[in-house]
């Protein structure tokens, strides 16, 4: 009799467990801005242009297809080349998702996966020039900004309060001026590989609007 109370006690508190963390969970259309995607991706009408538009993505792709492109974008498209996607051209420049939780991807895929049938979105709003500019650049990439992004360097989202614009400035054009290319630096106690590239072509304007946006985040 033990045994089964014990067994019965576990398993409601398991779908305790799991239930509790459903309803925690944000809803696709939350995600999907939290994580940037309407920046760049039209979904029901509301979002950017950078990206193809994903109204009807469910129609021609699987569920672990989209799965696959939001965590390793590399499986289906070469980084840095041109596509041709629904008759229109677009740079490849997703960057990969590969830390956000398994939970999120799961529940970010199956709600592009339900369009084009109607769901509700969140309204978009234009980002900041600087932060469209830092995700164009593939910044987000390597580095992280509210928690959506990269680890391969920095965590960016309160880099204003540390750093000047000059320096900012300066670490984007030519990031030896820091540190030494190729040594691990120790920066708010986490140690990184420094490969950060130098973009030395950057329009002055580009660099300008980056830099301030990122000085912004305090």
């Amino acid at each position: 009799m033990k045994k089964y109370i014990f067994i019965a006690a576990l398993c409601f508190a398991i779908i305790f467990v799991v239930s509790s963390f459903a309803f925690a969970m944000p809803s696709g259309p939350k995600l999907f801005k939290k994580y940037y995607c309407i920046d760049c991706h039209t979904l029901g009408h509301e979002g950017g242009i950078v990206g193809p538009d994903l109204s009807n993505v469910g129609k021609i792709k699987s569920l672990s297809w989209i799965k696959a492109q939001i965590l390793h974008p590399g499986t289906h498209f070469v980084l840095g080349t041109k596509t041709k996607i629904n008759k229109k051209i677009y740079l490849v420049r997703m960057p990969g998702f590969k830390t956000i939780p398994p939970s999120v991807v799961n529940k970010l895929a199956e709600y592009i996966k339900t369009f084009p049938q109607k769901r509700a979105n969140l309204a978009y709003k234009k980002p900041p020039a600087g932060l469209a500019l830092f995700r164009a650049d593939n910044c987000i990439a390597c580095h992280r900004i509210d928690g959506a992004g990269g680890n391969v360097g920095p965590d960016l989202s309160h880099v204003g309060k540390t750093r000047s614009l000059s320096w900012i400035e300066a670490q984007i054009v030519d990031p030896k001026v820091h540190f030494t290319y190729g040594i691990p630096a120790t920066i708010n106690g986490h140690t990184y590989l420094v490969i950060m590239p130098e973009f030395k072509n950057i329009p002055a304007s580009q660099l300008n609007t980056i830099a301030r946006y990122l000085e912004s985040l305090k």
